[in-house]
């Protein structure tokens, strides 16, 4: 396994590319979403012509593991997203995510101290969305996603699938979707995922935001309600279910093996509108329901185990266009 140093050089590398990225793909940043999660998912408004951009950084802090040792995680992202109008009814979505996932383990007996220890994930979702009139509206569209070890083979960690769905929109506070998702798993059946988003603003004040991103190794569902305390402060309670299922490089206790992490991250969030344009997030809470797995090559379970909860900070920038 890589040495600390080396890890923190494969992160900075892994940012700077981000931020290549970042600029070829949109050039510029991008909007406040409010949908808030430890990566970019879709503003369920439906706006068209719409350049949406967010990154940060996740602090998940060590956690004792029932099988003995410990974890932490540090964890970078940052994702884009475009709306493009085609014509009058049709319109094409566009989605790049990138993260980087620097685990820390500490061993306890004869547990191996480390069964991986960076992880990337490079995602894109693109799809095509039809209006059938003012209220309802139709989408469909598929996802890549790579989730390697720093080392790994990336072709071995390619996922991928579809998805369908239906828009409603009720009035300007008022919008939903509903839809499914079919995504491949490594060294595992595919997954046949519910999709859905809500947003919903009963009143100036408050908001009700709901939605998924159906994917590996990302979030799962989120959801959160909001109040505005003030015109720039808003504050939210909320909670994101994390599934990452990522191939492992060649050495190791697993070599070409297959690794999975789940949580569900309870989080607090003060927004602050710095203007139209731009948004500064602060988060901060408690990791539950964690739980690490290990498998070969060809998927056999190798070991599986739950970690105690952890703490959760981080800070998450956001632009529109």
């Amino acid at each position: 396994m890589a040495s600390t140093s080396s890890r923190h050089d494969v992160v900075l590398a892994w940012l700077l590319r981000a931020a290549v990225a970042a600029t070829l793909v949109l050039g510029v940043s991008a909007p406040v979403t409010g949908q808030e999660a430890d990566e970019v998912t879709e503003e369920v408004s439906g706006a068209p012509n719409l350049r949406l951009g967010e990154g940060g950084f996740i602090y998940q802090g060590e956690a004792d593991i029932d099988g003995g040792g410990s974890l932490e995680v540090l964890r970078f992202d940052a994702g884009f997203l475009g709306t493009f109008r085609l014509s009058e009814r049709w319109g094409w979505r566009n989605a790049l995510f990138l993260g980087i996932h620097d685990y820390d383990f500490d061993a306890a007996g004869a547990r191996p101290a480390e069964p991986w220890d960076t992880i990337l994930n490079l995602r894109l979702g693109s799809a095509l969305t039809y209006a059938l009139n003012d209220a309802w509206g139709l989408s469909a569209g598929g996802v890549f996603i790579f989730t390697p070890e720093t080392d790994a083979n990336w072709g071995d960690s390619f996922t991928g699938g579809g998805t369908l769905g239906v828009d409603y929109r009720h009035s300007r506070t008022l919008f939903a979707s509903v839809g499914v998702a079919v995504i491949s798993q490594i060294e595992d059946d595919a997954e046949v995922l519910p999709v859905i988003g809500v947003n919903w603003r009963p009143d100036p004040q408050w908001a009700v935001r709901v939605g998924s991103v159906p994917a590996s190794g990302g979030a799962v569902a989120a959801g959160e309600v909001a109040y505005r305390l003030l015109e720039p402060l808003e504050v939210g309670l909320g909670g994101v279910y994390h599934q990452r299922r990522f191939r492992l490089d060649d050495s190791g206790v697993a070599p070409d093996g297959v690794g999975e992490d789940n949580n569900l991250p309870v989080r607090l969030r003060l927004g602050w509108d710095i203007n139209q344009a731009l948004a500064l997030n602060v988060l901060g809470g408690v990791v539950l329901g964690g739980e690490v797995e290990l498998e070969d090559r060809n998927g056999n379970r190798l070991r599986q185990d739950d970690y105690d909860p952890a703490a959760y900070f981080g800070l998450r920038l956001q632009g529109r266009l």
